[in-house]
């Protein structure tokens, strides 16, 4: 799905069919451009949150520890009726076992990137954070300050009887990528926590869309 390019009119310029398809083609990507929205696989479990396709099922993720989210392809999370891919998969490449890890730029472009997320810590955490960041590989690259480009520090939403603190946070921003270049979301806590609760389906979510050219 290449960006088109915009025909420059003349004066008393003749016009002809590929001229007119030219033009066709710049308001058929305007009108469905690229852009994914995916829906978290949560990473992390305990007692009260175990589903059985967890990422790292089986423990807490351990705290001070940055991790990105996992992801669903789209239209196999929690919310297949709102996941969605309009290039056909250039914006998602899954690893091995299936799962996503980060979302594409199909082409040179500014990207508008809406991210929600649920955290979970285990007892009364301090800290909560989450982060989107730029060509992230490995989770140890969240902590350099080199890849993120944007950041929240959410307020908590609820304390439950189990001892456990949930936040929810989101993030909406716009950022200039490469054809190539890659867009993951990662939280950390001061406590034992998970990312993604599956019984919040829709709430932990990463959303990217074209939207305009780089100058």
């Amino acid at each position: 799905m290449a960006v088109p390019s915009v025909h420059l009119w003349r004066q008393r310029e003749v016009v002809t069919a590929a001229t007119m398809n030219g033009v066709r083609d710049v308001h058929r990507f305007l009108y469905t451009p690229p852009a994914c929205k995916v829906i978290a696989r949560q990473r992390g479990t305990y007692s009260g949150a175990n589903p059985t396709d967890a990422f790292e099922r089986g423990r807490w993720v351990p705290f001070n520890t940055w991790c990105s989210f996992p992801w669903h392809l789209p239209g196999k999370g929690s919310r297949p009726s709102e996941e969605y891919d309009t290039t056909g998969g250039s914006m998602t490449a899954p690893n091995d076992s299936g799962i996503l890890w980060r979302l594409i730029a199909p082409e040179d472009g500014l990207y508008a990137v809406t991210f929600g997320g649920v955290m979970d810590a285990n007892g009364e955490a301090n800290n909560a954070h989450f982060r989107l960041g730029r060509n992230q590989t490995v989770d140890s690259q969240w902590s350099t300050g080199y890849a993120p480009f944007a950041s929240h520090s959410p307020g908590r939403a609820r304390y439950a009887q189990d001892g456990t603190a949930q936040f929810i946070g989101s993030i909406s921003t716009t950022v200039a990528l490469k054809r190539g270049e890659t867009v993951s979301a990662a939280g950390v806590s001061d406590k034992d926590f998970i990312l993604g609760r599956y019984s919040l389906p829709g709430r932990s979510f990463l959303e990217m869309r074209w939207v305009g050219r780089l100058v």
